[in-house]
């Protein structure tokens, strides 16, 4: 895993040797599990970002409406982009837990 570390860059790297159907060594997964914590510390922190600019979003929605509905505010906002890219993130982050919870369970069983 070459250039610079990002959680985007490990996780590719991965799915690329699971794709390979390679047999990835258990260092590579402790070692990517690793540095996956440290870095969903900056993925979280982008998710609160996205949450947030999706809630002002919303409240911008309700404002504009005579008839307030959060609801009608909600499928509006569902539709957006950012709030894909905010889903988008929250599997993200997901996924890197899972991860790091399957590393874990690997380098208990094969200690």
């Amino acid at each position: 895993m070459e250039g610079e570390r990002t959680s985007d860059s490990i996780l590719k790297n991965l799915t690329e040797l699971v794709a390979s159907r390679k047999i990835i060594d258990r260092d590579i997964w402790l070692e990517a599990a690793f540095d996956l914590t440290l870095f969903r510390i900056e993925e979280a922190q982008l998710l609160n970002k996205m949450r947030q600019a999706v809630a002002e979003k919303k409240l911008e929605i309700l404002k504009t409406q005579t008839k307030r509905s959060v609801a009608s505010a909600e499928i509006e906002i569902e539709a957006t982009d950012d709030y894909r890219l905010m889903k988008d993130q929250e599997d993200k982050i997901y996924s890197i837990d899972e991860l790091v919870r399957v590393a874990k369970k690997n380098a208990e069983t094969n200690f």
